[in-house]
């Protein structure tokens, strides 16, 4: 099911013209490196995660920094590979505590054309089916598209487009940029009225 999720975002990436060929992906908590395989064929790719899991994307070809995404790593990348035009965390963003720290090494990568793609568990499919049991210690807090928008409203990003996605029970996947450069989808006011 993740794997088909991931070539679902990339094949929306192009498009949605996200990237051109030779683009910097970094994928934050890349685990095995499923969804950067998708770009690493017409992209430079680069995944973050701490786990040792990263080795089997390696071995795959895909560099990956065996570290956690804080502002040394963010720095590395800056200046060995220059800025991201896309940056993804998949069933990630809800686990990290300090969200104002990621927000800000987000947009330090993000080039200024850049897309932040992130996937989250949807608050709405959890109240409405009762999935009380996937709340647990790892899920630090779950997202409405309300809450991302006004998240990435601190950080002068806006959300560009969203797609509900049946990972995990239901999830939403949010496309944000910084304001005005890209259209804003009709998916997006949709899903701020839910």
């Amino acid at each position: 099911v993740l794997r088909e999720n991931f070539k679902d975002l990339y094949i929306e990436c192009k498009k949605l013209k996200l990237m051109n060929k030779g683009d910097l992906i970094v994928d934050i908590g890349s685990n095995d490196g499923n969804l950067l395989s998708n770009f690493k064929k017409n992209n430079r790719v680069i995944g973050v995660t701490p786990e040792r899991i990263g080795k089997i994307a390696i071995k795959k070809g895909i560099n990956t920094l065996l570290r956690y995404f804080d502002r040394n790593v963010v720095n590395l990348i800056l200046k060995k590979y220059g800025k991201a035009k896309i940056i993804t965390a998949t069933n990630v963003f809800a686990h990290i505590d300090n969200i104002d720290y990621l927000m800000n090494n987000i947009v330090k990568l993000l080039d200024s054309g850049g897309v932040f793609i992130s996937e989250s568990h949807y608050l709405l499919p959890l109240i409405k089916t009762v999935q009380y049991d996937t709340i647990y210690h790892e899920h630090l807090r779950y997202y409405s598209v309300q809450s991302l928008n006004y998240l990435f409203k601190k950080y002068n990003l806006e959300i560009i487009d969203t797609k509900e996605i049946s990972t995990h029970g239901g999830s939403i996947r949010v496309y944000a940029a910084r304001k005005g450069k890209y259209k804003v989808s009709k998916n997006v006011k949709l899903q701020l009225s839910k």
